[in-house]
This record gives structure tokens, C-alpha cells and sequence, in this order.
């Protein structure tokens, strides 16, 4: 059965290739418009800097360290600024209304429960209409934790190599622990600036990726009008083997589409995506998600001609409410609720966090998730939708 599986989507890549459609709609098409976009429209995003809030909760001597080391940040002094709040309700008010663009709460009793060796809590209050600031609160917040825990296995060290309870403090202090010290380096986001050539480029891949998976969706139609389906049907192999050819091929050209817009990104712009394993990674999941999607919608065509019409209006919606046209936390808030439904919304997330806070795998494993997730759920509804019609 692999066999013919393979033999199918061989003889559908060929014909793509033959024809030009996958040259042309898969290659040159979006690498030309990102191209394009970056040219005319690319350049760093230079926004004044974000304001951030700091509830200070603990008023000791590790979370006012914590500040100090922000505001002594060189790398940080164009991205944010930091301003005191008095309480987390004052602060989640000023988020919600856009005063703010994100805010940093230290917990109540944070200095003594670090001291301690038990850890700390520091909270993150994030908002939709200002995701870079909510993205480097989140990049520090993260290193303060790295601080913690190293400062946590210290006091466990000590006390496991029998000092005493009394002497751990000292101890820890004398052996290079006496206090956190951050150290921020943001290469993504140098000078406070993101390119927006990322953001075009990366966002026509997401966008390509339905239209890609939409030719081998619209072909599958096409041999079914000419009788092609019927003969495969007649033979010993099963009419599911054809589907399941169109969408590894439909897949496979999808993500090719995406890698090729993102090397000529780079190669042309010299703007980095992230960590490339992680940004391949998503972009597999962003294709899955497409094809699951596309064969989905073409269930619902009775025509070749029909499904090119469906998949022009699943593309550029999931496109629009996505963030692939427009960036999301420019759409109204009803729209940006809607993004989260969306496979263009989920990687664009993703991107953001490879981008902006120069994220790996692990920060992009709950945007995955929700792409597979699609994947799974929208490829068992195309499977039921082919059985009951086109391959009855």
C-alpha cells in the first residue's frame, strides 16, 4: 500500500513540476511579494519604548536588585521603561486599557523566600496590544528565575554539606551567590528595533501555504471530473491512497513554499527568523495545519474550479485574522480573539517569540501543540467528509 502511495504523490509532485504550478505559486510567487513588502515596507519597527509596570510587592532588597539591574540594562534602555505601580489591580487595569504594555508583579515575601533557598514567584501581566513589551517582560522575568533557582541550589548545597542554618547566608555570599545579576543580551532586537521584513515575509509564508496545499486539493477534483479517481478506484488500490498522495504532496510543496520565503528573507534582508530548528519545527506544524485545513475545504467543492475558490477564502481569511497582512495587535479586540483560532495566528505567535525574545524549541512547544492539535481534529473531519462523498 506504501507503494502506491509513494508511486501517486511521486507522479502528482511530477506533474506540479512539469507544469510550473509549483515553481511559480510555491517558490517565486511568495518569495517575490516578501521581496517586495521588505523593500517597500521593511525596516525597523522603531515605536517608542514600551512602559512597564513593577509592582513591588516584596520591597526587599532582591526584588529592588532586580530593578536596579533592568534599569541599568544598556541592551533594554530603548525597548522599555520601567514605572512603579502600588497594586497588581491598579497595574492589570493599566495593562487592560493599553497605559501600560505590560507589568512585572514580585510577590509578597520574594526576598525572603530566595534567601531562603525555597525560590520566589514574579508574575507577568501581558497585553494583547503591546506583545513586544509583554515578550521582554517575559525574557526577563525568565532570566530572574534562572537567578533564583541558582541561588535556591546554592542554600540546598550548603545545607546538604552540613553548614550551619545560621552560616548558609554568608556561605552562599562568599561563593559567588550574594545576590542576581542579569545579563541581557538581545541579538533579535537590536537598538529596541524589529524589521519588518520579518514580519511580511514570514507572514506571505503562512499565507502561500494554503495556496500552495490548494493545488494538489484542486487536482485531486480535477481527475475526479476526468475519471482518474473512478480508474484508481476500479483497481486494486483503495481511492483513499489517492487523498492521502494529494496531501503529502500538498504538505511536502507547503512546506518547501515556506523555507524557500524564509531563506530569501534572510539571504536578501540579513534579518535573522530565531533558532532554525525551532523555526523549521513550526513551520512543519503551520503546514500540517494548512493541509489538514485545505483538504478539509475541498470536501465541500463540487468543482476543481469551486475549491480554488474556497481556498482563496480559507487563505487570506486565516490570513487576515492571522496576522499574515495586518500585525494582530493592530486588529480590534474582537478580531484579535479571532487570531486564536487561526493556524496563521498560532505561528505567528510562535515567530514572535523566536524573533523578538530570541526563543528555542521550548518556546514554541505550546504554539505547536495547538497546530497539531488543528491538524488532528480538521484531518479526521476531512477523512470523514471524503468517505461519505467524493470517494463513495
Amino acid at each position: 500500500m506504501m507503494r502506491s502511495i509513494t508511486v501517486l504523490a511521486g507522479r502528482e509532485f511530477a506533474s506540479q513540476l512539469r507544469s510550473g504550478t509549483l515553481i511559480l505559486v510555491g517558490v517565486v510567487a511568495p518569495v517575490l511579494l516578501a521581496v517586495l513588502f521588505g523593500f517597500a515596507l521593511g525596516g525597523s519597527d522603531t515605536t517608542e519604548p514600551s512602559r512597564v509596570g513593577v509592582v513591588d510587592l516584596d520591597g526587599g532588597e532582591f526584588a529592588s536588585s532586580m530593578q536596579d539591574e533592568v534599569l541599568a540594562s544598556e541592551e533594554l534602555s530603548d525597548i522599555i521603561t520601567l514605572e512603579e505601580v502600588g497594586t497588581v489591580s491598579e497595574a492589570q487595569g493599566a495593562v487592560d486599557t493599553g497605559e501600560l504594555g505590560s507589568a512585572i508583579v514580585f510577590t509578597e515575601g520574594f526576598t525572603e523566600t530566595v534567601r531562603a533557598g525555597e525560590g520566589g514567584v514574579v508574575e507577568v501581566l501581558e497585553s494583547a496590544s503591546n506583545p513586544v513589551a509583554g515578550v521582554v517582560a517575559t525574557s526577563v522575568v525568565d532570566q530572574m528565575s534562572a537567578l533564583v533557582q541558582a541561588r535556591t541550589l546554592s542554600v540546598r548545597t550548603a545545607t546538604a554539606a552540613g553548614v550551619p542554618t545560621s552560616e548558609v547566608q554568608e556561605f552562599v555570599e562568599a561563593n559567588g551567590a550574594d545576590g542576581p545579576s542579569l545579563s541581557l543580551v538581545d541579538a533579535a532586537m537590536a537598538d529596541g528595533a524589529v524589521d519588518m521584513s520579518v514580519f511580511y515575509a514570514s507572514g506571505i509564508a503562512a499565507l502561500f501555504a494554503f495556496l500552495v496545499v490548494g493545488t494538489a486539493a484542486r487536482s485531486l477534483l480535477l481527475e475526479r471530473r476526468i475519471g482518474v479517481l473512478a480508474r484508481v478506484q476500479a483497481s486494486p488500490v483503495p481511492g483513499w491512497a489517492l487523498v492521502f498522495s494529494k496531501a503529502i504532496v500538498g504538505f511536502a510543496a507547503a512546506l518547501l513554499s515556506m523555507c524557500s520565503t524564509w531563506v530569501a528573507s534572510v539571504l536578501i534582508f540579513g534579518q535573522s527568523w530565531g533558532y532554525p530548528p525551532a523555526v523549521f519545527l513550526l513551520f512543519a506544524a503551520h503546514c500540517l495545519a494548512a493541509t489538514a485545513l485545505t483538504m478539509l475545504v475541498a470536501t465541500g467543492a463540487r468543482t476543481d474550479a469551486q475549491a480554488d475558490g474556497y481556498v482563496l477564502v480559507l487563505s487570506f481569511t486565516f490570513g487576515f485574522l492571522g496576522g499574515s497582512l495586518i500585525p494582530i495587535f493592530q486588529l480590534p479586540d474582537a478580531l484579535q480573539v479571532l487570531s486564536r483560532f487561526t493556524p496563521n495566528g498560532w505561528t505567528a505567535n510562535g515567530l514572535g517569540s523566536l524573533v523578538v525574545s530570541g526563543g528555542g524549541i521550548d518556546s514554541i512547544l505550546l504554539p505547536v501543540a495547538v497546530l497539531l492539535a488543528i491538524s488532528a481534529v480538521a484531518a479526521v473531519a476531512a477523512g470523514l467528509r471524503f468517505r461519505k462523498g467524493l470517494l463513495r
